[in-house]
């Protein structure tokens, strides 16, 4: 048989063995830049400003959603600007001067279209390709938190080696500003009972919500913002866990400001396979300590005996004049010697030395719920000769008490 074939009326050869060889090289040629340039996009993407929102977990059971994928987030970006290394204050139209925090500045930031977001710019090392999957693993978390008493998430952005996070604005007054500075009129015990209350319930939907539950890992008061209806909000959640991937610079300041965090730390900290919920149970034990004495858990002004507030007021818990003689003078003519004791068994199960005896959010709640239940049920009957305060208003419009108006406290991570 002849080695011709016949095609539209012309002869043409068969391809012999070199010309095989030529065809598969050329047609590898062809995949691997294919290949070459679709990796190009995926870089490109993954450099590009993606600010993704998490609207799309706030739609969703939790516990319901698939393991972290980015492209389950993705919508387009939140804002107009690209977010330059130099200066991420080039991103917004307004600004104010950042805050410096335990994870890098923080920043108010107005956009073009009116909306104002807090925008947290992490400063990190140069990250390997584990470490950022564990920051993705961290923002994901952090997206499914949708809870009345928690600051939310509204998206996050990497460019340029920067790692961004943009929250809701709440306003720039923490709990810490409000108990420790002299520009504001003291909270009113029910005040201080709701604010502890609605930290409490934020820790329960942390720590029960969530298989394996949530640690916030950072709780104390200036991570505790207030609205203008003074609803507690707890900010900068389970962020804690990033500081050891920041850059040197960042990890000095956290030094500094864990030196006046010292006395919100529970006595495990740094065992291994610490539960950090329980951690979590004491600083909020340190936190009721806090409203109820309005002194900061570690004043190295005050004498040694009385510098760390968990030391000072454990000798002073199991009596009740012992007890009247902690109390904030600004509220004590409006306490009851009976919730006063309620309040304090609660807040001496939250410090147990002993994680193990520490109670679950979930009886805390309860707890300081009957608490507030009761003294509101006193305070309306004038029991045990309580005094009401007459400047006493409800929850939602104490806020007009203050003095002045409100100072910058977006400082912690």
């Amino acid at each position: 048989m002849e080695n011709y074939l016949k095609v539209h009326g012309h002869k043409k050869k068969r391809l012999g063995p070199g010309g095989i060889v030529c065809v598969v090289g050329a047609v590898a040629l062809v995949v691997t830049c294919a290949a070459i340039f679709i990796a190009m996009l995926i870089k490109r993407s993954r450099n590009s400003c993606s600010v993704r929102t998490t609207t799309v977990a706030s739609e969703v059971n939790p516990q319901l959603l698939p393991p972290r994928s980015p492209s389950l987030l993705h919508i387009p970006p939140i804002c107009n600007h690209r977010i330059e290394k130099t200066s991420a204050r080039k991103s917004f139209s307004k600004y104010k001067a950042p805050v410096e925090g335990s994870l890098g500045s923080v920043y108010r930031a107005e956009f073009p279209n009116g909306q104002i977001f807090v925008v947290k710019n992490i400063n990190m090392v140069s990250l390997s390709f584990q470490e950022e999957e564990q920051f993705l693993d961290v923002i994901w978390t952090a997206s499914r938190l949708r809870h009345p008493n928690i600051v939310t998430l509204i998206g996050y952005c990497v460019e340029h080696e920067q790692h961004l996070l943009v929250y809701e604005y709440i306003r720039d007054l923490s709990l810490h500003d409000v108990l420790h500075s002299d520009g504001y009129k003291p909270l009113s015990w029910n005040i201080r009972l709701n604010i502890a209350l609605g930290v409490a319930r934020a820790l329960e939907f942390l720590h029960s919500t969530f298989s394996p539950p949530v640690a916030h890992g950072n709780v104390k008061a200036s991570n505790v913002l207030l609205d203008k209806e003074l609803m507690p909000r707890l900010c900068d959640t389970g962020l804690a866990i990033l500081r050891p991937l920041t850059s040197n610079s960042i990890k000095m300041k956290a030094s500094e400001i864990a030196i006046g965090d010292t006395g919100y730390i529970a006595p495990e900290h740094g065992e291994p396979a610490t539960d950090n919920t329980k951690s979590d149970i004491y600083a909020f034990g340190v936190l009721l300590l806090e409203l109820l004495t309005g002194r900061r858990p570690f004043d190295g002004s005050r004498p040694r005996e009385e510098q760390s507030l968990v030391k000072w007021a454990s000798s002073r818990m199991h009596d009740n004049e012992g007890l009247l003689q902690m109390v904030d003078p600004s509220i004590k003519r409006t306490l009851t010697s009976k919730t006063l004791s309620r309040f304090a068994d609660v807040v001496l199960l939250c410090i147990q030395a002993d994680k193990f005896f520490r109670p679950p959010m979930s009886e805390i709640v309860s707890s300081l719920t009957s608490v507030l239940q009761k003294f509101t049920a006193a305070k309306s009957g004038a029991m045990e000769g309580a005094e009401v305060d007459p400047f006493e208003r409800s929850f939602r419009s104490t806020y007009t008490r203050f003095v002045t108006s409100p100072t910058p406290s977006y400082i912690s991570v």
